[in-house]
């Protein structure tokens, strides 16, 4: 079971991760003339815990895996002599493995909270945006059970 919620207090273990690539505006949009500004929205669509072999001052190493999309959705003035205002949406998937000495075992319920630390999306041309995120992924046992989004 995964929840999606804010966390009461510290999580028990965290992440950072950084998700950097370059943007290409659709061809059936305008091109840009500027950059307006961006929205973005995390979904995290698996957290599980693993059991491995490994053992870390006498305590079982577990790992999680957490996979995802970051969302991003940018306004920009087209670069037509109207100068309309026009969106683009674009999904960046990302997926990190946390290690958690003496971690709960396989198929434990858990709240993993996306804590965005750092966005910079600028255009490069009329047509490409770089993109650098940062988030920090925070992860503890889901003490209430259930799902939540």
């Amino acid at each position: 079971m995964l929840t999606f919620m804010d966390m009461a207090g510290d999580p028990e273990v965290f992440d950072e991760l950084v998700i950097n690539h370059n943007l290409t505006i659709p061809e059936e949009k305008p091109v840009m003339e500027k950059l307006l500004g961006y929205k973005i929205k995390y979904k995290i669509k698996k957290a599980a815990v693993i059991a491995t072999p490994l053992v870390e001052n006498g305590l079982p190493v577990r790992k999680v895996i957490i996979k995802g999309d970051a969302k991003i959705t940018i306004k920009y003035v087209a670069d037509v002599p109207d100068q309309q205002v026009h969106g683009a949406h674009f999904k960046a998937p990302f997926s990190k493995l946390i290690m958690w000495p003496g971690g709960p075992a396989p198929e434990t319920p858990l709240c993993v909270e996306v804590l965005e630390e750092h966005v910079q999306i600028h255009m490069l041309d009329s047509k490409h945006l770089s993109k650098v995120i940062v988030i920090q992924l925070n992860v503890s046992v889901n003490k209430k059970g259930g799902d939540k989004d």
